[in-house]
C-alpha cells in the first residue's frame, strides 16, 4: 500500500514539474534561447566590440571578453582577462608618435554559429601616421564566441600580421 501511494505521488509530482516547466520556460522563450547567432549578428557583435575598444577604456569592453579567455597577437600570448586588460591598455598607450587614424575589420567571414558559439574570421586593418610617413597594416584574425550567462562573449582571439611575400 505504502509502495503505490509512493508511485502515484511521485507520478503527480512529475506531471505537475512538467506542467510548471513549461510555464516558467514557454516554447517561444525555449526556442529563443536555442536560436544560434546568425552571421549578420556575428558581424554585428565584432563591430560592436570595435567601436568600443576604439573609445580605449576596457570598463567599455571588459563584459565583452570571457574571464578565461585566450588572446594570441604577434607578441605574445595573454590568459584570462586582467591579461587582456593589460595588454590592450599598453597598445594604447603606445607610442605617442604614432596618430592612428582608424582600426577597422574587412573581409569577415562566418565560419560557424550554433546555439553557444560562434567562429569568425577577417582581416584587421590598422591606418596612421608617424611623423610625417603614413603607415597601413593589415593582419589576420580569428575570433570564437561563446554564450555565457545569456551574454555572447570573446573566449579566443588570434591576431598576426599577414606574411611577406
Amino acid at each position: 500500500m505504502k509502495q503505490r501511494l509512493f508511485i502515484a505521488t511521485a507520478s503527480f509530482m512529475i506531471a505537475i514539474a512538467a506542467t510548471l516547466g513549461g510555464c516558467v520556460n514557454p516554447p517561444e522563450r525555449r526556442a529563443a534561447m536555442d536560436t544560434p547567432l546568425t552571421s549578420d549578428e556575428v558581424v554585428q557583435f565584432l563591430h560592436n566590440f570595435e567601436a568600443l575598444a576604439e573609445k580605449e577604456d576596457f570598463d567599455l569592453i571588459r563584459h565583452m571578453i570571457h574571464e578565461q579567455a585566450f588572446f594570441r597577437f604577434n607578441d605574445g600570448d595573454f590568459r584570462g582577462r586582467t591579461a587582456i586588460q593589460a595588454v590592450f591598455e599598453k597598445t594604447w598607450r603606445g607610442d605617442p608618435s604614432v596618430k592612428k587614424a582608424r582600426f577597422y575589420l574587412s573581409d569577415i567571414v562566418v565560419l560557424s554559429t550554433d546555439q553557444t558559439s560562434a567562429t569568425a574570421t577577417y582581416t584587421y586593418n590598422w591606418e596612421g601616421a608617424q611623423g610625417d610617413k603614413q603607415f597601413r597594416i593589415q593582419g589576420r584574425g580569428t575570433r570564437v564566441l561563446v554564450k555565457m550567462n545569456g551574454q555572447w562573449q570573446i573566449i579566443h582571439e588570434h591576431l598576426s600580421r599577414i606574411p611577406k611575400v
